[in-house]
């Protein structure tokens, strides 16, 4: 978010919600002020060492009368201002956090915290319990299509909650989300139901929704509380 209101500010592109935000951080903000000073000298200097060199050049070019004279050692100043250039935009955009990385950093399947696995009597295991067995020893092709037996059985949202997990492991997110976004979670589930939306979100790409999603759990909620703000303030 720093990052982004920076290049949007040297582009003039800031939206009018975007330059009271700005303006607002750059007061309130002692690391984002910094940030911004740092990247502000170093366009400047990108900026003044440019026309010094285009000067410098134009002088030597008219000083020459007939035949130009091209040597190596006239370029290196270019290669300078090219070098600060692309190290500019390698900060930016290089080492802005990638969201799949993101993702594989955050993601971890949330435990069956429902079911136990430790009947003796294996003939009374019904099919929410085989699908809880598979989950548990990471199964997940073989969790999901049990889980989609088991909600012919009981359509209760914590079946569709380890189905959407049992989805998301199998790399079917977009099947994962549709289940978050659709299924009527108890209090129990809802928040944990909005984390593992938000990384859904964020591995389709669709970092709008997920910094939405991420914003109202670190506000209001006290499940992955801390993950959600250190996430959002990476996005």
């Amino acid at each position: 978010m720093m990052h982004e209101l920076i290049e949007k500010y040297f582009e003039k592109n800031l939206s009018e919600e975007e330059k009271i935000r700005f303006d607002k951080m750059l007061i309130e903000d002692v690391d984002f002020k910094n940030e911004f000073e740092f990247y502000s000298e170093l366009k400047n200097a990108v900026t003044v060492s440019e026309r010094q060199k285009i000067k410098k050049e134009i002088q030597q070019f008219e000083a020459i009368e007939d035949k130009p004279v091209f040597t190596l050692k006239r370029y290196f100043p270019y290669a300078a201002i090219l070098l600060i250039m692309v190290s500019f935009w390698v900060y930016f955009v290089i080492n802005r956090p990638n969201n799949d990385n993101l993702y594989l950093t955050y993601f971890e399947a949330y435990p069956n915290i429902e079911i136990s696995n430790t009947r003796s009597e294996p003939n009374q295991k019904s099919v929410i319990d085989d699908a809880f067995i598979a989950y548990d020893t990471e199964d997940f092709k073989k969790a999901n299509e049990l889980f989609d037996l088991a909600l012919k059985i009981s359509n209760t949202d914590y079946i569709q909650f380890y189905k959407a997990i049992s989805l998301m492991k199998l790399n079917q997110h977009k099947e994962a989300l549709k289940l978050f976004e659709v299924t009527n979670w108890t209090t129990s589930y809802k928040e944990k139901s909005m984390w593992f939306q938000s990384l859904c979100y964020l591995k389709l790409n669709q970092t709008k929704e997920a910094k939405t999603m991420l914003s109202i759990l670190s506000k209001k909620y006290s499940f992955k509380n801390k993950e959600a703000k250190e996430l959002l303030s990476k996005l």
